[in-house]
């Protein structure tokens, strides 16, 4: 590959790097507006998705008509650190697209807020290594990419610095991570201790003797719960709890829609490689039935304590535990059609799961309290918003006419296509869909049937309306979007369905 095609394939990374740089100059120049940095994030994400769409072809920008093989380099080489395909490139737009509402939201905040530039920074510098890890080919290079979006986070966490609540919770994410690379690293040095190698490629298609064996078992045992961590598995998802609820409202839209999704990516990577093209009978059973078991806990435990929950932020932090298991589901059956499901579940958690935190960030900076009896005539008071937030609430319960429902469908509809012991999965999928009704519903009553409080019980009189000092252009831009995705791709999916389908086939014909 010249330098030359690697120049031009990188140039979507070199925007978001240009971008972080340019902002951190604006901070040592003195510039202290808000508005300028983030213009300056937002130009970068826009211009940085602008050339990923591009990358992806005319056909896809025209009307998602199915992805040209044209657009995925030729055959990778055992040696390759990173590998352009258009699966790869689909996340990349998905991971924008999260960095995108995030920065869009953060507009709405105070013009002088002290923090601004390291925010905007650290939000680009995050995305720029989940970039790299859709980029991956090589097992060391993936790690590297998972770190700096890792140390990205946990500085994200943490940036207001007076406030002790985001100074705990990064702490503890911190400690976690920490503990999580460790694991990692130390898995993949067991596999290449396994299979001479850590190139993906390597790794899916040479099986030296032993390579079945303990050695790699156990090296893809300790990737597992080091990645587990990254994408709150269970049992390894206790700190996103209360990182997500510490961290600050824009913080946790974009650990529960963007840097959660480069893990799974991660998964893909790394997990689908050997278990779709076979490392052995021993390894890829022992792992297919490993991960389903993992899903099957992960979507169940997220979603029995969702339903105990009284905070807001809790609730949709478990609720976002839960949704990890669905999309772990693709990395099990490891099909075409479960990837192409993965994906678009993925994709519409994004929307879903990053504009509730939006709308949670801006409901608190309207003076409404961090749990679930205060949003009480929410939708009286804020009827807009509320019909947004409830959009979201509907589509993660998986309700038809979003796209939380077609998500879903086609995830599930694959693992009974698969059959054996997928259709069960598919079964524990629609019961735990099911479950997640009532806490949805809940918070539903709540604001729609329940007075707020100020309200006339003799005369029914709606309570005040809130103040519109949190929303503000940017947040209410960013709340818009999400809201027109979900109602636009639940009506008619077909365009996005195309676009992952194909990208899931290039994905197993490499083998990468």
């Amino acid at each position: 590959m010249s330098y030359t095609v690697v120049l031009e394939e990188f140039l979507p990374a070199l925007l978001l790097l240009g971008g972080a740089l340019l902002v951190f100059l604006a901070d040592v120049v003195r510039v202290r507006r808000l508005e300028v940095f983030g213009g300056i994030a937002v130009a970068a994400i826009v211009g940085t998705l602008g050339s990923v769409l591009a990358d992806l072809g005319t056909p896809y920008l025209e009307a998602f008509r199915t992805i040209p093989a044209s657009v995925v380099d030729a055959p990778i080489a055992p040696g390759d650190l990173f590998a352009f395909t258009s699966l790869g490139l689909i996340f990349q737009g998905i991971f924008l697209l999260a960095a995108l509402l995030v920065a869009l939201a953060s507009l709405s905040r105070p013009s002088h807020e002290r923090g601004a530039a390291v925010f905007y920074g650290l939000l680009l510098l995050a995305t720029l290594g989940m970039m790299f890890v859709a980029v991956a080919a090589d097992l060391i290079f993936l790690l590297l990419a998972l770190e700096i979006t890792a140390i990205s986070s946990y500085l994200l966490v943490g940036y207001t610095r007076r406030d002790p609540r985001p100074l705990e919770a990064s702490m503890k994410f911190y400690i976690i991570g920490a503990l999580s690379a460790a694991l990692s690293f130390f898995g993949a040095s067991l596999i290449y201790g396994a299979y001479g190698s850590t190139s993906l490629l390597v790794v899916g298609h040479t099986y030296p003797a032993g390579a079945d064996g303990p050695l790699a078992l156990a090296g893809f045992a300790f990737l597992l719960v080091g990645l587990g961590f990254e994408v709150t598995l269970v049992p390894f998802h206790m700190w996103a709890v209360d990182v997500y609820d510490g961290a600050p409202h824009d913080v946790s839209a974009f650990l529960a829609g963007g840097t959660k999704k480069a893990g799974l990516f991660a998964f893909f990577l790394v997990f689908l490689t050997p278990v779709v093209i076979g490392a052995g009978a021993q390894l890829s059973g022992s792992l297919e039935l490993l991960l389903a078991i993992l899903a099957v806990a992960t979507m169940t435990v997220g979603n029995v304590a969702a339903l105990m929950q009284d905070q807001m932020k809790r609730l949709l932090a478990y609720s976002s535990i839960s949704q990890a298991g669905y999309m772990l589901l693709g990395v099990a059956i490891g099909t075409a059609p479960a990837i192409e499901g993965a994906t678009f579940q993925i994709f519409a958690h994004v929307v879903l799961k990053a504009g509730a935190f939006l709308v949670v960030g801006a409901v608190a900076a309207m003076g409404v309290g961090p749990f679930v009896r205060d949003y009480r005539g929410l939708g009286h008071r804020r009827p807009v918003l509320s019909v947004a937030f409830a959009l979201m609430l509907l589509g993660l319960a998986g309700i038809p006419l979003t796209i939380g429902f077609f998500s879903k469908f086609v995830l599930f509809s694959a693992a009974v296509e698969a059959g054996g012991l997928f259709v069960w999965l598919a079964v524990a999928g629609v019961l735990n869909s099911a479950l997640s009704v009532f806490y949805y519903a809940r918070i539903l009553r709540v604001m729609y049937m329940e007075p707020a409080e100020g309200t006339d019980p003799a005369t029914g009189t709606d309570g005040p309306l809130l103040p519109l000092g949190g929303l503000g252009y940017g947040r209410a831009s960013a709340i818009a979007l999400c809201a027109v995705v979900i109602v636009l791709f639940g009506i008619d999916p077909a365009p996005l369905l195309t676009a992952f389908q194909s990208g899931a086939s290039h994905f197993l014909a490499l083998g990468v």
